[in-house]
């Protein structure tokens, strides 16, 4: 994971960064499967699907562990955010749902189904894009704007500890 500076507010920095290289992951899958489409022959093109894929069962989940298990305790007992954790829980797991969907889709690919890659890929492309824009919009902001900066640095350093291989500091 990338780097951040020293501060509380960086640990949603941290997470937005994620997302940055979330979508970078993104586009090249969705450039991919559409090359992989007209070309079921390109053995580079699932390699990126594959590799895609395999980021988000690993960082992206690493990525969202971090959401649920350090920032989402912190957050559940406060009345204005029951609704929206519980939404963004089930969309990491309808997220896990669609790169199981589409990984399904990659193996039994054949020459005539790049519409379904397709389809597939841009699938997991908008669930992901989706659930980014939520957290970016109103969960990171809304709770930077209720908890201390004391309780956002234990956050911060909760997170490091639990991911130590990614330097987040």
């Amino acid at each position: 994971m990338q780097k951040t500076t020293d501060g509380s507010g960086d640990f949603f920095t941290m997470l937005t960064q994620d997302h940055v290289r979330f979508e970078t992951r993104l586009q090249a899958l969705l450039q991919s499967a559409d090359a992989l489409s007209r070309n079921a022959s390109n053995d580079g093109e699932r390699r990126v699907i594959l590799g895609t894929l395999d980021f988000f069962a690993s960082e992206g989940a690493q990525h969202e562990n971090i959401e649920e298990t350090v920032l989402f305790p912190r957050l559940r007992p406060l009345p204005q955010f029951q609704q929206i954790l519980g939404a963004l829980e089930f969309q990491h797991g309808m997220n896990r749902a669609e790169g199981g969907k589409l990984r399904a889709c990659l193996d039994r690919f054949a020459p005539g189904s790049g519409h379904e890659l397709r389809r597939q890929a841009l699938r997991f492309a908008e669930m992901h894009r989706a659930h980014a824009l939520g957290e970016e919009r109103a969960l990171f902001p809304l709770a930077a704007s209720v908890l201390s900066p004391a309780t956002i640095e234990e956050i911060r350093r909760e997170a490091r500890q639990r991911c130590p291989a990614d330097s987040r500091d």
